[in-house]
This record gives C-alpha cells, sequence and structure tokens, in this order.
C-alpha cells in the first residue's frame, strides 16, 4: 500500500466517524486561538483595520467549520462507507 492509500484511508476514517465533545472543544479553542494570533499579527505588521477585517472574515469561516461539524457530529457520515 502506498502513500496515497494510506491518507485515503485514514481520511475515510476519520469521515467516518462521528465527532466527539472533546474534539469540538478542540476546534471551538484552536479556532479562537488562531482568530486571536492572526489578527494580532495583521494589527502589528498592517494596520487596525486590516486586523478587523482579518478577525472577521476568519471568525466567519471558523463559526461555518464549527457549525458543519457539530452537524455531523450529530448526524453521522454514512456517505463515506465503503
Amino acid at each position: 500500500m502506498g502513500i496515497i492509500e494510506r491518507f485515503e484511508d485514514e481520511y475515510l476514517e476519520v469521515s467516518r466517524s462521528r465527532a466527539t465533545v472533546r474534539e469540538l472543544l478542540e476546534l471551538f479553542a484552536g479556532s479562537i486561538l488562531f482568530v486571536l494570533v492572526a489578527s494580532g499579527l495583521a494589527y502589528v505588521l498592517l494596520d487596525g483595520m486590516v486586523a478587523l477585517a482579518v478577525a472577521g472574515l476568519l471568525t466567519v469561516i471558523f463559526a461555518i467549520t464549527f457549525v458543519s461539524q457539530a452537524y455531523w457530529s450529530l448526524t453521522g457520515r454514512d456517505d463515506y462507507t465503503q
């Protein structure tokens, strides 16, 4: 089995299982940390308005990600069965 097949098998295994509350909390905490660091760097390197734009955009992206992960954790991913 090659490296691509291993990545594919691992991806399907993760996608097939339901997310736990711990994984959702890790995603939430990591998202907050990422938004804070990215907006802080944007503020230092660029400008305050750019930092607000970066924070707003990343917040929307991570909110969509979090909601979709919460949905899939409730319903499961039967479409990934082999």
